[in-house]
């Protein structure tokens, strides 16, 4: 599955996940949301400020996760501090979910 960044036509990889576990204790974690609208509904992003790499989402019955900072094609280190990397806990606001991965997107787009 992947979200398709309808503003920035970008494409994030997402991955098929359970409910995480969002209690502080005993792993000394910070859960927070945002709000982003996915094929027109409005839904909650979570993420852990003090571990985590994902942000977790359900949509329908389905939980899904998703790596808020990534970049769509292979960078340098030079390239993701000068900016490249894309955060998703700021960016994409308004996102598709669609059936597939990232590479036949890409192939269709060339």
């Amino acid at each position: 599955m992947i979200l398709y960044d309808v503003k920035n036509k970008l494409f994030y990889k997402v991955i098929n996940s359970g409910r995480p576990k969002m209690t502080n204790f005993p792993q000394k974690r910070a859960w927070g949301y945002v709000w982003k609208t996915v094929n027109g509904e409005r839904v909650k992003f979570w993420f852990d400020f003090a571990k985590g790499r994902y942000m977790y989402f359900q949509y329908g019955q389905k939980w899904y996760r998703v790596r808020y900072l990534q970049s769509n094609d292979k960078k340098t280190n030079e390239d993701i501090f000068n900016g490249v990397l894309i955060d998703l806990s700021i960016d994409g606001q308004e996102l598709k979910l669609l059936k597939g991965n990232v590479e036949k997107y890409e192939k269709q787009a060339i």
